[in-house]
Order: C-alpha cells, then structure tokens, then sequence
C-alpha cells in the first residue's frame, strides 16, 4: 500500500487530435478497463484492443501523458455537438433542465488512469482541464457519474449530488452536477478549481435556479462540506451513539484518529430494492449502513437470501481488503444510508497514521474471522439437514432421518 509516485515534470495535458493520437487512447483505454479492471464498457473490441464508442466521433479526448505514455484520459462532449445518450439522458435527469439549452450543457465521461498512477492527482488534472475548457466555452452545467468510491473526489471538485443513483455494467453510479459559474460553490468546498474559476465571470443565477430545483442536493453539499468534528456529530445523530462504539472498524482508535480517519469517506444514500452490490463486479470499497437495512443475496438480485445487516454494521469488506469480485449481491430492504470506506484511505493512513492503519486492518481481521466463522457453521448446520433427507430412486423425498 505504497503511496502514488509524483507525475513526472514532462507529462501535460494534450487533446487527442489526429487519428494515432485518438488511437492510441482507445487503446489504452482498453488495457486499463478491460485488461487492469476486467470490465465491460462500452465500445469494447477486443480483436482490435480499443474501447472506442460513438460518442468518441463529435467529443473532445484529453489525455495526460507524453509522447511515449499515457497516464489518463476523460472524454469531454458538448451537448450542442454530442447528443447525450438515452440512457444517460435518463439518469441525469436532463428533461428538468429544459429551462438551459444545449449550448449550456456538456458531459464528461470515459475516463481512465492507469494503474501506477490511480492513488495521484492525474485525474484531477484531468477533470480541472475539461473544466477550464468548459468554462471558456460558457457552459453552465457539467454532467458526470462515478462509482462511490469515487465519489469523495469529485465532491471535493466541485460536483454535486442531485438524484437517485442508478446501474450499468460495471455497477452502482452516482449522478453528478457541476455548476460551473458558481464561484461561492467551489469555494465553500475549498475545491482546487477555485482559482481557476476565479479568472471567470461568476453567477448566482444556475445556483439559486438549481437549489429550488433539486432540494434535496442541498443536504448531500451541507455533508460534503463538514469539518472533522462536524461530521463526527452528524454521523453519532444517524448511529444514535458515538461512532467508536457503533462501527466495529473504529474499535480501539483514539476518538482523534477515528476522526481523521472516517473523515475522508463519503455518505451516500439508496432507495429501496436498490442493488448496492452486485455478485462478480470489481470493488475496493466497503460500506457502513449509519440506516436502515440491507438483505445478502447469493447470486443476483433473486437470489437466496444469506444474511441482513442493519445499523452500525459493514458489508463488502473482503473486496476492500483483497480487490477480489464480490461474492454476493446486496440490496436496499429500505431507503438507507451508507457510508464509503474507500481502499485509498487506508493506503493514506499506513502513511500518515501507521499505528491507527494496523487497528483497523486488526477490526477487519476480526471482523472476516467472525463472519467465516458464522458462515462455517450456517453451512454445517444446512448439510446437516440435507443429509437427513434421503431421496429414493423414484424422485420423492422418504421420511427424514434424526439431525445428528
């Protein structure tokens, strides 16, 4: 858990302008998606090695790199130029922004970091770059989604939370908004794109407009902006009792590092029957319910349901500590709120807190060992019972033996 290299004096931030250049990102593209994160995304083609999907024709392609390497790349399409896809149309809810037209909108999408370069600001640069041409081009509203994982990062940009989350192929999303000409935004979030903006006419105007239109992103800004002890506060008002009792994560932490520590998460919240999880998708987050409950399904999201979580309790802890497939399914039973506990915040703590980093790889030790034990014994119990029923020749079920 080694921390980031720092980017290379060399590398900038170019558009992919010609045809060896776009090439060259869809192909990598396709060696960080499919081959680094076994994915699916869209305009994969394998026999040729690219992921290049028809958006890619009218957007603008950013890469931060050189001449002889990649980093990253995100896609920037000017919805004047790029019609936004059904599905994504959907999703971001774009019909409530009738008010604004095309020439107001864009939409940044399809990026990836190489894997030496995931835990540095690449993608950051990224995104600060696709906003500075944005903001040139007077665009108001950005529009993007991101794993939960991510989400910490893009709220810390500037991107707000407005609507239900919705799924694809590589799992649960969240819907994000960037106001860009609300300068007050940027600031109060103490975003890195503040200076940028700064040079740039601010307005109110989007920000009043989209605070009536969407109330309920007010309350996602007011938890993303808290402080330390603010956000401590919040989190013992949902778990009903101090967060170092509540979250077996925490057991053993000084209040001052479980402070530090869970700060650096993210709430998000999901409607019921919503998948959380789906068996056999790629993650490295875990998650804390702070309320209501969850249902474990074997398979998919019709699958045999293994257990239900509530309050206080964590669920994809094995991905967090090993970056395996998800060995099950989860779903929302109720609306819920969870909080993100991304890989990256350990990977930051073994650094700047050691000592608080080994307790909580100690709890989750704990706590995988606490589970496979509880499901050694389900399973005991489950063969148990099968091998009390003996099925004759004919199909039909004799009379059980006694369980012993």
């Amino acid at each position: 858990m080694c921390a980031a290299p720092s980017l290379p004096k060399n590398m900038s931030v170019r558009v992919a302008q010609n045809d060896a250049s776009r090439l060259r990102v869809f192909r990598f593209r396709h060696s960080v998606l499919v081959d680094e994160l076994h994915g699916n995304p869209p305009g994969r083609d394998d026999t040729n090695k690219v992921v290049r999907e028809a958006l890619d024709d009218t957007s603008t392609i950013l890469y931060l790199g050189s001449e002889h390497e990649i980093m990253g790349t995100v896609r920037l399409s000017y919805a004047l130029v790029t019609p936004v896809p059904p599905n994504l149309y959907e999703a971001y809810q774009l019909k409530s922004f009738d008010d604004y037209a095309d020439s107001d909108l864009s939409m940044t999408s399809a990026w990836a970091v190489a894997e030496r370069w995931r835990n540095s600001p690449a993608l950051a640069i990224l995104l600060g770059a696709a906003f500075k041409m944005c903001l040139e081009r007077n665009i108001l509203f950005d529009f993007s989604n991101c794993a939960p994982a991510q989400l910490n990062l893009f709220q810390r940009l500037g991107y707000r939370r407005y609507g239900p989350n919705f799924s694809d192929d590589s799992g649960l999303r969240v819907p994000l908004v960037m106001l860009l000409n609300d300068i007050r935004h940027l600031k109060l979030v103490k975003s890195p794109l503040f200076r940028i903006a700064s040079n740039f006419e601010s307005s109110s105007d989007t920000a009043v407009w989209f605070s009536r239109r969407f109330p309920e992103s007010n309350r996602a800004t007011a938890i993303a902006s808290m402080s330390e002890d603010e956000f401590w506060v919040y989190l013992t008002q949902q778990l009903h009792e101090d967060p170092s009792a509540s979250i077996p994560l925490l057991k053993g932490m000084s209040d001052n590092d479980a402070k530090r520590f869970i700060a650096a998460s993210t709430v998000i919240s999901c409607e019921a029957e919503e998948t959380v999880i789906n068996q056999g998708e790629l993650g490295n987050e875990m998650f804390v319910i702070l309320s209501g409950e969850v249902e474990v399904r074997a398979g998919g999201v019709d699958g045999r349901p293994i257990a239900n979580f509530g309050r206080g309790d964590i669920f994809g802890e094995v991905a967090y500590v090993s970056e395996v497939e998800r060995s099950a399914t989860v779903v929302a039973l109720t609306g819920i709120e969870i909080l993100v506990v991304t890989q990256s915040m350990l990977k930051k703590m073994t650094k700047t807190m050691p000592e608080a980093a080994c307790q909580v790889l100690f709890n989750l030790s704990v706590i995988l060992c606490d589970r496979l034990s509880h499901s050694t014994e389900t399973l005991t119990i489950e063969n148990d019972v099968t091998d009390s029923v003996d099925v004759g020749g004919n199909g039909e079920d004799r009379a059980p033996h006694a369980v012993t």
